[in-house]
């Protein structure tokens, strides 16, 4: 088994609160996730995304990151902003699968894998050197008619110990370094959350953003009883012959 490697500091619940905390499961997703990402497109991120910074200047390399979107609601892979005005609830039934989804069976077999609704799924790709900076955001302040909205990040290659995600809350103050295939789930609005690179790869990892069901509650809660590994070669496999 894939050892999980956490740095936890100061954080005071562990385990999932639905509005304050983050769920980081110990369930590893397996599977050939680099060789399939080689096969799909990256897009330049919109520069009004302002909260993009520099960590080190000096490193020579391209800062900031890339995207490719799995899920938008045009069907694009190019497509990075949601649709409407920025206050709308984002509808998962607006959105569609894009090219990219379709070119990677494995990853496709991961997001099928999550049995609630899902809305936008992008890949960032972080690269060397750069870090985005803590913030929240302002997803159930557009409305909850449809539910709460929550993110979930899975990390989509090796971690050498460079890749971080910081998590912040009234209370506590959370550094995680998810490994390959390790996923977490959090509220976007409750909880201050960013990511810094300060390796010499860029890091590759899914942003979901879902809608809260039974499913998703039953999945966070401490005796669920999720698989160690989830092999996505063999999902893929099965998705292919259904």
């Amino acid at each position: 088994m894939t050892e999980v490697v956490q740095e936890i500091k100061g954080h005071k619940d562990v385990g999932y609160k639905p509005s304050t905390g983050i769920f980081a499961s110990n369930t590893m997703f397996a599977g050939d996730f680099e060789d399939e990402l080689d096969n799909v497109t990256f897009y330049d991120v919109p520069q009004s995304h302002k909260e993009m910074e520099k960590v080190d200047a000096d490193k020579g390399q391209q800062v900031g990151y890339k995207n490719c979107s799995f899920r938008s609601h045009d069907g694009k892979a190019s497509t990075y902003d949601a649709p409407g005005a920025f206050w709308d609830e984002e509808d998962p039934k607006h959105y569609k699968w894009t090219e990219a989804y379709d070119a990677c069976p494995q990853l496709a077999s991961m997001l099928d894998w999550f049995e609630c609704p899902i809305a936008r799924v992008r890949v960032f790709q972080q690269q060397p050197g750069h870090v985005m900076a803590t913030h929240s955001d302002f997803d159930n302040q557009k409305g909850t008619e449809l539910g709460e909205t929550l993110r979930i990040f899975v990390q989509l290659n090796e971690n050498k110990g460079d890749f971080h995600y910081r998590f912040q809350t009234a209370d506590s103050d959370v550094s995680i370094q998810l490994q390959k295939g390790q996923f977490l789930i959090f509220n976007p609005d409750h909880t201050a959350h960013g990511t810094a690179n300060t390796g010499d790869e860029a890091r590759n990892s899914f942003m979901l953003v879902v809608k809260k069901n039974e499913w998703l509650e039953n999945l966070m809660k401490d005796d669920s009883p999720l698989p160690t590994v989830i092999d996505c070669k063999e999902l893929a496999k099965e998705r292919k012959v259904a």
